[in-house]
């Protein structure tokens, strides 16, 4: 029996380095994998959370449109006070959630529309005649401006 003890004893401490090695191996292959898994889930919500921001400006900017449409409707019906409410709901919306979400020459013309405000408001709180033309002027360039804001987000590589 003494014979077999050091030999197996032999045995065991030349593949107790191996047993090391490949635990080792193991190991790291599977922290590498979850590692990989990791940053593939982080880019996949990156790329979730901008979809659900494209989708929240799109609303806002959808909303804004209604609103703004409302005025319109409301002006051209001869109901000055409501539609001076709609259109102060209007730029009230596009300067605090509208405005913060876009960029480049879209937050340029949006700017221009907010610079109206008060000229917009003043009239149809006087129940002009020509306020109706203005507002449906004002939202002939929303349209455009969203439509465009929409065509630049969509040239965006990794954007749907």
């Amino acid at each position: 029996m003494s014979p077999a003890t050091p030999n197996s004893a032999a045995r065991d401490t030349s593949s107790s380095p191996h047993r090391w090695r490949s635990a080792l191996w193991i190991g790291s292959g599977a922290l590498l994998g979850l590692l990989v898994g990791v940053l593939l889930q982080y880019a996949r919500v990156e790329r979730a959370q901008q979809q659900v921001a494209d989708a929240s400006a799109a609303l806002q900017a959808a909303r804004l449109e209604a609103t703004l449409s409302a005025a319109v409707i409301e002006a051209q019906g001869g109901r000055f006070e409501v539609a001076r409410q709609h259109a102060s709901d209007f730029y009230t919306g596009l300067q605090r959630r509208l405005l913060p979400v876009t960029d480049g020459a879209p937050q340029s013309e949006l700017r221009t529309m907010l610079a109206e405000r008060d000229s917009i408001i003043t009239a149809l709180a006087r129940n002009d005649p020509a306020s109706p033309g203005t507002l449906e002027g004002v939202l002939i360039r929303l349209r455009q401006t969203v439509h465009r804001a929409a065509l630049d987000s969509s040239n965006v590589p990794g954007t749907p």
